[in-house]
């Protein structure tokens, strides 16, 4: 996992890319709920919401865009 250049919140993951600074208004995770391959942790859920993919999982990941439909804040981007 590595913040990209020129300051911007997107992390990026071998196909997994989140937009954090939309995460930190999010109130629903759905992303978490949505996801049946258990791909996404939502982190510091009352504090200072953040979307973390869990690494040993994203290889499990079909690609199906559950995630990125469940996600009001369209914060999930995948290639």
């Amino acid at each position: 996992m590595k913040k990209i250049k020129d300051n911007t919140s997107i992390i990026n993951y071998n196909f997994h890319h989140i937009d954090i600074s939309k995460c930190r208004c999010c109130k629903e995770f759905s992303c978490e709920e949505v996801c049946f391959r258990g791909v996404y942790n939502v982190i510091n859920k009352e504090i200072f919401p953040n979307c973390v993919v869990i690494l040993e999982r994203e290889d499990f990941c079909v690609k199906c865009h559950l995630c990125t439909t469940a996600c009001k804040k369209k914060a999930i981007f995948i290639d």
